[in-house]
């Protein structure tokens, strides 16, 4: 009985590890077999993605205070590695970065399409990111939070200059 599991568990593995080695291409039969993987079980690596990424998003947050002062422009920090030899193979933390990246990336293809904020606001990566923002501690007593979205372009040729690409509304706070 448990040698029978045993080699059920082996044809299981064997099978994912064929399907995901034939998925790594492009080619109808991978398309076919993608278009079954309702579960998205099957992992699709790019370590050598074909358009690197040439800018990062910069996420800023402002809050407005009880007496209706609105605070400074302030980065929020990503979650990238600490620096720690560990976090090159094993970071968890870079899952969060990820979502916040992939959140503004969705935004902002959405925010070119729609021209209604109130559309905008509605949206899944809107909600995401505002309440990421929300979240996190203001230097002072805020009443309401709004973000911005900044994008760096980055070059060994020329100079980076950021470019304001997304500016939330302000949303109240509790």
């Amino acid at each position: 009985m448990r040698e029978a599991a045993g080699l059920g568990f082996a044809a299981v593995c064997s099978v994912w590890i064929v399907l995901t080695l034939v998925c790594q291409g492009r080619s109808r039969v991978a398309a076919a077999i993608r278009r079954h993987d309702v579960f998205g079980l099957i992992p699709l690596w790019t370590f050598f993605a074909p358009t690197p990424g040439t800018q990062d998003y910069v996420l800023l947050r402002r809050c407005r205070t009880a007496d209706g002062r609105l605070t400074q422009w302030r980065e929020l920090g990503g979650a990238d590695a600490t620096g720690q030899p560990l976090c090159t193979v094993w970071n968890p933390a870079r899952r969060h970065a990820k979502a916040l990246l992939d959140a503004a990336q969705s935004l902002l293809e959405l925010a070119s399409r729609v021209g209604r904020p109130e559309e905008i606001e509605l949206s899944a990566p809107y909600l995401a990111l505002l309440a990421h923002v929300s979240a996190q501690p203001c230097s002072e007593e805020a009443c309401a939070t709004q973000f911005a979205l900044v994008i760096q372009k980055s070059s060994a040729y020329e100079e980076a200059v950021p470019a304001v690409a997304f500016v939330s509304s302000l949303h109240e706070i509790d």
